[in-house]
């Protein structure tokens, strides 16, 4: 019975959620899945090209360093990847996972699409969505190579930024800490959602909950607490 509540009211959070969302042209770079969960919270459209795909965390962090730079490159598609860890996941992955660099230095793994095309088609389509006046940056600082040097350049950017992380790192203001952490974006998104104002933040408030919005998640996203 009590799981039959919860999901009426996480259902309840996201329309109320919806509605005081008042910045509904967001473009969100992000490392992984995790930035594809948050325009299906608001049921919006993906206003960015980071879908079904990720980024170990020092290409992440290239990425991060020249946006602009880097996002203005065409994909140059490569039959390995540079990293052991993306091999071995190919390996055992159930379908050919396509991967490119951008400005051949920041490799993409496109993970959720199947064939070159299939990943360059939408990643164009969606690329030409970007906001640059509107831009918000996620990075997971816990996994695919993070470093505590790596958490610490991310949160020296310019752009509005979240860190999700496993436990504390001292002196890293944009840090979310998520207890039951996953590596899994998708559900990261849903255990991370109750931890911070994804709201407020992307509303260019600060993306730290109070005392009130920290009572609003317990609320409506009561599952992880």
């Amino acid at each position: 019975m009590s799981y039959f509540i919860d999901q009426r009211r996480e259902r309840l959070g996201r329309i109320i959620n919806r509605r005081r969302l008042k910045n509904k042209t967001f473009t969100i770079i992000s490392n992984d899945c995790w930035g594809a969960e948050v325009y299906k919270h608001f049921n919006l459209p993906f206003n960015t090209p980071f879908i079904g795909l990720m980024l170990a965390a020092p290409c992440y962090l290239k990425l991060v360093s020249n946006p602009q730079y880097y996002l203005a490159q065409p994909l140059e598609f490569q039959a390995e990847s540079r990293y052991e860890s993306i091999t071995a996941l190919r390996a055992r992955w159930p379908h050919y996972i396509p991967i490119a660099t951008l400005g051949g230095e920041v490799e993409i793994q496109f993970l959720h699409y199947h064939s070159d095309e299939e990943a360059r088609d939408k990643w164009t389509r969606r690329a030409q969505r970007i906001d640059w006046n509107n831009v918000f940056f996620k990075f997971d600082g816990s996994k695919d190579q993070a470093t505590p040097e790596l958490v610490q350049q991310f949160d020296q950017i310019k752009f509005p930024r979240l860190t999700l992380l496993r436990a504390p790192q001292p002196g890293i203001q944009s840090a979310v800490v998520v207890p039951d952490y996953v590596e899994d974006g998708l559900k990261l998104f849903e255990r991370s959602l109750p931890r911070f104002d994804l709201v407020g933040w992307l509303n260019g408030g600060d993306v730290h909950t109070t005392p009130i919005t920290s009572l609003y998640n317990k609320v409506f996203f009561p599952k992880v607490w």
